[in-house]
């Protein structure tokens, strides 16, 4: 960026033996209540893939676990666990998608996904659960009894009424006909 007219200055080669500069991973911009989508597009939190972080992490950014975190996560946005990423810990969070592994429970307000490499040792709390070839869960899968309550299509047009077949009334009439005596046929 130019400032008061001056030219930018060239970007200083890089020496070959130098490490590759580190990838940055996009944040979708979404508007926040009273803010701007630039400033909501800085909202996410890296865990590198060889960091160790021991203690809770709490917050109300997206999380992208890298590494190996050991202690609760509990986020009001988005938890993700890469291929290779380990969590010991319990995780809370809107969304939770899982391609590494997880040593806790998981619980999701609106969505928990398992990719292929996705491995969960403990319960799975979520309304909306996806789950790939080849993940595993080591626990119990619990979806609230809200979801029973929304359709699943549209309502059916009403059938008409059915005409009930009522039981026999004695034991006689629930035997069946006795067959005629003689020839033994």
């Amino acid at each position: 960026m130019a400032l008061f007219g001056k030219p930018d200055a060239p970007p200083a080669p890089t020496p070959p033996n130098s490490p590759a500069p580190q990838e940055r991973i996009p944040v979708s911009p979404t508007p926040t209540p009273g803010g701007s989508a630039a400033a909501a597009a800085t909202a996410a939190t890296v865990i590198g893939s060889r960091v160790k972080l021991v203690g809770d992490v709490s917050g109300d950014e997206d999380i992208l676990v890298n590494g190996r975190v050991e202690g609760k996560i509990r986020v009001d946005r988005k938890v993700v666990v890469s291929t290779g990423a380990e969590v010991e810990g319990d995780v809370q969070a809107k969304s939770v998608i899982i391609g590494g592994r997880i040593r806790g429970q998981v619980m999701a307000s609106e969505r928990a996904e398992l990719l292929p490499t996705g491995r969960v040792q403990g319960n799975v709390h979520a309304p909306r659960i996806v789950m790939a070839e080849g993940a595993q869960i080591q626990g119990r899968v619990v979806m609230p009894n809200d979801a029973a309550k929304r359709p699943l299509s549209a309502p059916k047009p009403e059938e008409p009424a059915r005409r009930s077949i009522a039981p026999p009334k004695s034991e006689e009439a629930a035997r069946p006909p006795a067959l005629p005596s003689g020839s033994g046929g």
